[in-house]
């Protein structure tokens, strides 16, 4: 196994998985997210906290510096994104980050149709002279050349330009799989090529265009890269990039790498950036997906009851996470007889409860959710689903909250309220302004219990005077 040498951890939540559609993080989110990243992936993390050459992005980045001077953390290797430009990179310092990124592709197609014809030999000097301005006039800790559209740029020509980069003084040349058309095996080559041929320290910047962001992140580091982005949930422009929790476990886990990393509190980080973002973390996320950690199939919850590794390679107490069963039309007797553990019931009864727990899924051509097993148990047993072991784990909810407002409500500051009150508990929520009866529905993701969402909703009608009215709605199946 090729060894790797992972020395920078770069996370692009705040300015490539803000490009994700619909994603608009709020200044004072950005701080709670930046504060998390730092915490979670500690010596290795740089945090790339956005673009501030953009007036309307500008107080995000400057509201995270100031955030983090007030919290002493003297050591954050905070970085703004910017355009290769002498004006962006004094904007990015006067925002007080410890690093700034440049970007300018060198390909042909961005030269052209992006860059509206300017020449490659224009480029290498505005690289030049916009690197040497922010390493050597101001004086940024790290500077960082970003060659945007890399693999689509001839090889010859990406040497020439990292090399011009790193002879001009950039610390780290960024390597981005822009529309992610690279193989793992041409683009560890391709790493290879440029870590023989330029002494600078390479990064990889994957996209996940064809799925393939995890695998060439770490092919790159496996040709020589030493430094790999990541953002939470994969966010970033499209099908976004690397996976931060997904790439960092595979990284440990398979391939030796000490990382660092916190992973115990990767799962708080994902419940609030998919709180904020209104973006559901996909069940069938690597890792932290909660289908990653549920088992369906019979056989499978007999095997995994027995021994855990016929079908999972996962640590979940890494995470502070516990596997999960479907109970439903391939329900496991196994599985039963755990929840029943301890108890004297006769096999007969055991089969009749796996029985109606089959009949009732097909039936409704759904999985049960746990209040109707533990209440099909009670029928057949007698006994309180209070009796049980904690295998039942918390039933999760999703409802609909509609709210009326007065004629006069300030609506832009409403919404700004609705959110932050639903990021402080990190549940994901989508708010629609409707037309009818009602003026806004709410729509709420994995609620833990009845009683947290009474709690929310009584918050909301609390700190909103504008509301007149509220009313919800368990969903019970979602049609899609």
């Amino acid at each position: 196994m090729v060894k790797i040498n992972l020395e920078r951890i770069l996370d692009t939540t705040l300015r490539e998985g803000e490009q994700a559609p619909g994603v608009y993080f709020k200044p004072e989110e950005k701080c709670v997210i930046s504060e998390m990243l730092y915490k979670i992936l500690g010596e290795k993390a740089y945090i790339e906290i956005g673009q501030p050459y953009s007036p309307k992005y500008r107080e995000g980045v400057e509201a995270v510096v100031k955030f983090f001077e007030e919290k002493g953390y003297r050591n954050a290797r905070l970085l703004a994104h910017c355009r290769t430009l002498r004006e962006d990179v004094e904007i990015a310092w006067n925002c007080g980050v410890w690093g700034v990124v440049v970007v300018l592709s060198p390909s042909d197609q961005h030269l052209t149709h992006k860059l509206d014809g300017l020449s490659y030999q224009e480029a290498l000097k505005r690289i030049v002279e916009t690197v040497k301005y922010a390493k050597n006039k101001l004086g940024f800790e790290l500077v960082e050349y970003a060659a945007e559209d890399a693999t689509s740029t001839p090889i010859e020509r990406l040497i020439e330009v990292s090399r011009v980069a790193w002879e001009a003084g950039v610390d780290v040349v960024r390597i981005p799989d822009t529309k992610g058309q690279m193989t793992p095996k041409n683009f560890k080559k391709l790493m290879k090529i440029l870590t023989k041929n330029v002494e600078v320290s390479f990064d990889v910047h994957c996209h996940n265009d064809r799925g393939l962001a995890v695998a060439n992140s770490i092919a790159g580091l496996e040709g020589g890269a030493t430094g790999v982005h990541v953002s939470v949930m994969g966010l970033g422009e499209r099908c976004g990039i690397t996976d931060l929790a997904t790439l960092l476990d595979n990284l440990e886990t398979l391939y030796g790498v000490e990382t660092k990393v916190n992973f115990r509190e990767i799962p708080k980080l994902y419940q609030y950036v998919s709180a904020v973002s209104g973006i559901s973390i996909p069940p069938n996320l690597p890792i932290l997906g909660l289908f990653a950690r549920t088992h369906k199939a019979g056989t499978h919850q007999k095997s995994v009851l027995r021994c855990p590794e016929t079908y999972e390679t996962i640590n979940w107490e890494k995470y502070g996470l516990e596997r999960e069963f479907e109970f439903g039309a391939m329900q496991s007797k196994e599985l039963v007889e755990k929840i029943l553990e301890g108890y004297n019931i006769s096999e007969e009864t055991k089969l009749k409860i796996v029985d109606r727990i089959r009949d009732f899924s097909m039936s409704r051509g759904r999985p049960l959710r746990k209040p109707e097993v533990f209440r099909i148990i009670q029928e057949e047993t007698g006994f309180s689903p209070t009796i049980f072991p904690s295998i039942r784990g918390e039933e999760q909810i999703d409802a609909l909250i509609f709210i009326k407002v007065k004629p006069s409500c300030d609506e832009l500051n409403l919404i700004k309220n609705l959110r932050k009150i639903f990021s402080d508990y990190s549940i994901p929520v989508r708010i629609r302004d409707i037309a009818g009866n009602w003026d806004f529905i709410l729509d709420v993701k994995g609620v833990k219990n009845p009683k947290l969402l009474d709690q929310i909703t009584r918050e909301i009608r609390i700190k909103n005077s504008d509301i007149l009215e509220t009313s919800t709605s368990i969903v019970f199946d979602e049609y899609k």
